[in-house]
């Protein structure tokens, strides 16, 4: 090492590299005397304890001496068994020959940094790029970690390798968890907004911090280069703040914007570089949005405060006007709201509130408000709603299937719009305006459900064709599974409507596949019941566990179930008997139970119900499973002991959405009535065998925005859709090899408005009926007053003609038989043919369940089929079949097939 390296003032150095130091003089140079006086030439200061313990186990005192005098205080006073070690930036020739005379080696000992460096690295040599950086030996023997630098596997300790070493460090990554390997522009930046981070890097020598700095630019670039002038400028911890308040300026060229630059300019000393600052502003938008949505509840606080502090240098570079359309900056998440608002209130569902909500989805804080957006596309779905034409329900029987499959989520939308917003006047207005056209339409819908309801309910049991009802739900559908011996849990969510539902099914989905237990040899679609009338816990449930109508307690129920013929040992648990003690789910008698597959165990969770009371705690609309009481822990004791799982309820309800009292003296709940006097506006009178009432006859409100008793956060009694539909969920486990007899997979999607991006056109009230130039379907069958048919469904062999040429052109290529041919399990071509179609007919997407049911193969070789029909379509890896959503789904590319197989373009 040549003295040109050497450092040309005292050098700073740390407890680590000095033990390093005096322990290698006492080895190399040791004369008998065990604990001599040791003069080392250092900086004069010592903020450390001052008693440092040496490898060999020898303690040394540290001592700092700024004058002669205090060396020689120190060399004659007296001293026990320690090494004595004084620091001083006293030349050798000014000590005299006194001093020398009195410590190790009769000389100062000076620390050559490079030395301690590489031996500390466990290398031999600096390469010659490192050994150049004449602070870096300085910096890297001050800042010697506690234990020392990793010891490498090379001889020669490079640049890259010491300066990442050395940043690491002094950038403090290890407080993050951090090492040398994670620097990066994104660790730096997050140093930055550390509190005091900044501020102890300025504390550095001048030699380092500028050495440092200058390596971090040329490893990073831009990025590091607007950050150490920030620093330089003696504002790097605006870093972050600034970074997204310039993404929004640099990308905007109107005049205002430009003027603010101007000002920000002066903000970095004049650092005159749009591509760094421009690769700040980048990372920085990066980064913070990463820290808003980080599981650490600190870090996202960090970041919201980042976000703050940004917004107040909008207000001090005079830029409120230039950062509407951030990606990031809460000034462009509140712009992008106006311009949804402004597209709902237009009230079409075309191409600008597509735009404007999408828009609003890509904001970074879109997650963090998870809850609004959805409400503005809960809004968009409404809007997209009204813009279609909806017959009123024909029968009962049209009114269930379309309200389990479609109105159901008109609800759910509905109950979202109406939890609202609290801070945007103009969205307010939005959602009032969307949800009344939305609500009105409803109300139509169901006043003319209503009338098909009276007329339904006159005729009387016994003439409900193949109308499930709910007081024959254990005779049709738990019976034949009990006759089969099939062990099953039936769940009853008193009050679970059809907007439930459908939210319940998107997550059992995850873990179960949904069945139609009444499919026979068809095509599986979810089912409803209907409830009893009037639609009470008393009378419905009641008619549910006793199969048959009639009025009842929890007492009537259990006897009545016990009694039936479901079984030795059929059991019902309502609220108190389900309940466990401490640290329990739900009671031993109920975990017993289920745990015996010979008996049939039902359970009654309140949840739903209760809350119509008083309401939830919380104003977010929704249910999701964990809201339901025990049911996760009750279905996953379901699955573990193989149960069939079928979840109903009783009724369903509607909510309190600013209705109206109707005052009268008859009421026998908040939603029918009892006395003689006929039925008024928004009532419908109901009578006959169906209504368990006295006299059998009650008037029950239609219109949801009617109640007869004081508020509360919701009602059932009435006749309206939400209250009369009572969904059915039926559930196995994936992939379960013996599926009950008549049972098949639900392909359950969500209707085409709900996210299809549908034309723009006008959207008013129900065609009620239809426009007479509009092709009608085919008439109903009607009974009587068209009680109880069901639309008629078009055939399968006649459905989407487009699909089977898709499929004939593919199974007629070449490759398709070379590639059928090569699968070590062949499979039926009629099965590979029915998968493809049903594929094509679901526009790519279906259930792994529905693909093996609709091509005819086993449940139990759903998963083996379809990895068969990847090796048939994948042709040299290219995913035309793939498996989503870990594998519960099947996702076919039909554009990618067409291009692997050379199909026609013509082909659909």
């Amino acid at each position: 090492m040549t003295s040109a390296t050497a450092p040309t003032h005292a050098l700073r150095i740390n407890p680590v590299a000095l033990s390093q130091k005096v322990a290698q003089q006492l080895d190399r140079h040791g004369n008998g005397d065990a604990y001599p006086a040791m003069v080392v030439a250092a900086e004069p200061t010592w903020s450390h304890d001052p008693v440092l313990a040496l490898p060999d186990g020898r303690q040394a005192r540290i001592v700092p001496c700024v004058s002669l005098l205090a060396i020689w205080d120190h060399l004659v006073a007296d001293r026990g068994d320690e090494v004595l070690v004084l620091l001083t930036d006293i030349p050798e020739t000014s000590l005299g020959h006194g001093v020398r005379s009195r410590v190790f080696r009769q000389r100062v000992i000076t620390v050559e940094p490079w030395d301690l460096v590489v031996d500390a690295f466990g290398a031999q040599v600096p390469d010659a790029a490192l050994e150049s950086e004449r602070w870096a030996g300085p910096a890297l023997l001050d800042a010697m970690p506690p234990a020392g630098w990793p010891r490498l596997a090379t001889t020669v300790l490079t640049r890259e390798v010491a300066l990442r070493h050395l940043a690491a460090v002094r950038l403090g990554l290890d407080r993050r968890g951090h090492g040398p390997d994670d620097l990066d522009v994104t660790t730096l930046l997050r140093w930055s907004a550390e509190p005091g981070a900044v501020e102890a890097f300025t504390l550095l020598r001048a030699e380092e911090r500028t050495g440092l700095a200058s390596w971090l630019v040329e490893r990073f670039g831009g990025p590091a280069r607007a950050l150490f002038a920030l620093v330089d400028a003696g504002r790097g911890s605006d870093a972050l703040p600034l970074g997204l308040l310039c993404e929004a300026l640099w990308s905007n060229q109107m005049p205002e914007a430009v003027r603010a630059q101007g000002r920000v300019d002066q903000y970095f000393g004049g650092l005159q570089d749009d591509a760094a600052i421009r690769g700040l502003a980048q990372a920085a938008v990066q980064m913070v949005g990463a820290m808003l949505t980080d599981r650490d509840n600190g870090v996202r606080r960090q970041g919201h405060a980042l976000l703050d502090r940004a917004e107040q240098l909008v207000v001090q570079f005079k830029a409120a006007g230039s950062v509407d359309h951030s990606p990031i900056l809460r000034t462009g998440f509140t712009r992008r709201l106006t311009t949804a608002a402004q597209a709902l209130t237009v009230g079409r569902s075309g191409t600008a509130l597509n735009v404007a909500v999408d828009e609003l989805a890509e904001h970074r804080l879109a997650q963090v408000e998870a809850e609004r957006v959805l409400r503005v596309r809960m809004a968009q779905r409404l809007v997209r709603w009204l813009g279609t034409e909806v017959e009123a329900p024909a029968s009962v029987a049209d009114g269930l299937r379309r309200q389990i499959g479609q109105w159901g989520w008109v609800d759910r939308a509905l109950n979202h719009v109406w939890a609202g917003e609290d801070a945007h006047p103009e969205l307010q207005r939005a959602f009032r305006t969307v949800f009344d056209r939305a609500q009105q339409r409803r109300r139509e819908l169901d006043r003319a459900f209503a009338n098909r309801l009276a007329a339904w309910a006159a005729a009387g049991p016994g003439n409900d064709g193949d109308l499930l009802t709910v007081e024959n739900l254990l005779p049709r559908v738990v019976d034949p599974l009990i006759r089969a011996e099939r062990p099953v849990l039936l769940v009853v969510l008193d009050g679970m409507s059809a907007a439930v539902a459908v939210e319940l099914a998107e997550e059992l989905s995850q873990h179960w596949v949904e069945y139609d237990p009444l499919a026979g040899a068809g095509t599986g679609q979810r089912r409803a019941l209907v409830a009893a009338l009037p639609t009470l816990t008393a009378v419905s449930r009641t008619s549910l566990f006793a199969g048959a109508l009639r009025a009842g307690t929890q007492a009537t129920e259990r006897q009545m179930f016990a009694q039936g013929r479901w079984g030795p040992g059929a059991c019902v648990f309502h609220k108190g008997p389900s309940r466990g003690g401490a640290g329990e789910a739900f009671a031993g008698e109920l975990a017993e139970a289920m745990a015996d597959p010979g008996r049939l165990v039902a359970v009654v969770i309140n949840t739903v119900d209760e809350s119509l009371a008083n309401g939830r705690e919380g104003d977010e609309a929704g249910w999701q499973l964990s809201d339901l009481g025990f049911l996760r822990s009750l279905l996953d004791l379901a699955r573990s002991s193989g149960r069939a799982v079928l979840i109903t309820s009783d009724h369903g309800h509607v909510l309190e959405h600013g209705g109206e009292h109707v005052k009268t003296d008859d009421a026998a709940s908040a939603r029918h009535r009892t006395g003689p006097s006929p039925a008024g506006s928004g009532e419908v009178e109901l009578r006959g065998p169906r209504v368990v009432a006295d006299g059998q006859r009650i008037v029950a409100l239609w219109d949801p925005s009617l109640r007869y008793r004081p508020s509360r956060a919701g009602y059932h009694g009435g006749a309206a859709l939400a209250e009369v539909t009572i969904p059915l969920l039926a559930y196995l486990v994936p992939n379960v090899a013996d599926v009950p007899r008549g049972w098949a997979p639900v392909q359950e999607r969500p209707p085409e408005w709900w996210e299809a991006q549908l034309p723009e056109t006008p959207a008013d009230a129900v065609s009620v009926p239809p426009p007479a130039s509009r092709p009608r379907r085919k008439a109903p069958v009607v009974v009587g007053e068209a009680l109880f048919d069901v639309p008629q469904q078009t055939p399968a062999s006649t459905a989407r003609p487009a699909a089977v040429d898709l499929v004939a052109a593919l199974l007629a290529t070449e490759l398709f038989q070379a590639q059928h041919a090569l699968t070590p399990r062949r499979v039926d071509p009629g099965k590979i043919e029915a998968a493809v179609r049903a594929l094509v007919e679901a526009k790519g997407v279906l259930s792994t369940a529905v693909l093996a049911q609709r091509a005819g193969e086993l449940p139990a070789r759903a998963g083996g089929f379809v990895i068969t029909l990847q090796r048939i379509f994948n042709v040299d890896n290219y995913p035309v079949l793939s498996q989503i959503d870990d594998g519960r789904s099947v996702r076919l590319d039909i554009a990618l097939l067409r291009t692997q197989f050379g199909l026609p373009a013509g082909a659909a």
